[in-house]
């Protein structure tokens, strides 16, 4: 490794030290009035968009790349950030306590991680209720920062799929794993850390290091990936072969 990139290197893990250490003495920012007023600048207006118009992903027999809509009301593909690294989680807005303390979690990591590139989304797990006028207002509670902190909501059926499918990680009405996942530049999940643990936090920051300084897929991650594809075709296949049963 030259020079530039160890300096680099040295700085990121600087930084996540800053992060991990300032955990215990930290507490929700949202509340500020600085805060409040560069998040007001939000627009307040916000298309008004039934579940029912929302992707289904139908037809796709895995989700690897997702569709959905964020808390403007703009539509958000997946695949828009490849060459981008990011973090990803789930949530939802009427969660009293805990989801409120991982998107403070997740508020901390944005504040070191987005100025060097890496982009934030936080998928609710409650899409009935969680329209995008909803997550409108709730993101402003942790930042004004629409572009590289996306909310999403959509199908509740999707969204699901996309917990089970992109991120293997459990996802139904109102509940989800406590972990962030990490995704590099190609679009493949490269880990999931638990947001309680300081330690699995620690690593996350270790890990977007990594990422960022990566300039090509590594081998053993793009093996994981078409040994994937090859699993996905061969359903699909099997799908495509077997008798339809009369109901």
């Amino acid at each position: 490794m030259n020079k530039p990139a160890v300096f680099f290197v040295a700085v990121m893990l600087l930084c996540a030290g800053v992060l991990v250490l300032s955990k215990a003495g930290r507490w929700m920012d949202a509340g500020d009035p600085n805060n409040q007023s560069e998040a007001n600048k939000i627009a307040d207006f916000v298309p008004e968009i039934k579940p029912a118009d929302y992707e289904l992903g139908e037809g796709e027999p895995w989700i690897t790349d997702f569709q959905l809509v964020d808390q403007a009301g703009g539509g958000f593909a997946s695949k828009a950030w490849r060459d981008k690294v990011w973090v990803a989680s789930f949530f939802f807005a009427s969660c009293p306590s805990t989801c409120v303390q991982q998107n403070q979690e997740m508020q901390s990591l944005h504040k070191v991680w987005a100025r060097k590139g890496v982009k934030f989304i936080s998928i609710s797990c409650d899409a009935d209720n969680d329209t995008p006028a909803v997550l409108n207002s709730y993101a402003k509670k942790f930042t004004s920062d629409n572009e590289n902190w996306k909310f999403l909501t959509g199908n509740a059926q999707y969204i699901n799929r996309i917990g089970s499918d992109k991120f293997l990680l459990s996802v139904g009405p109102q509940t989800h794993a406590e972990s962030f996942c990490a995704v590099d530049k190609w679009g493949n999940v490269r880990g999931a850390f638990n947001w309680h643990d300081v330690e699995a936090m620690e690593e996350l920051n270790k890990l977007l290091v990594e990422l960022l300084l990566e300039e090509a897929e590594p081998d053993d991650v793009v093996a994981d990936r078409e040994r994937l594809e090859k699993q996905i075709a061969a359903f699909v296949k099997q799908q495509q072969t077997e008798p339809a049963v009369d109901e």
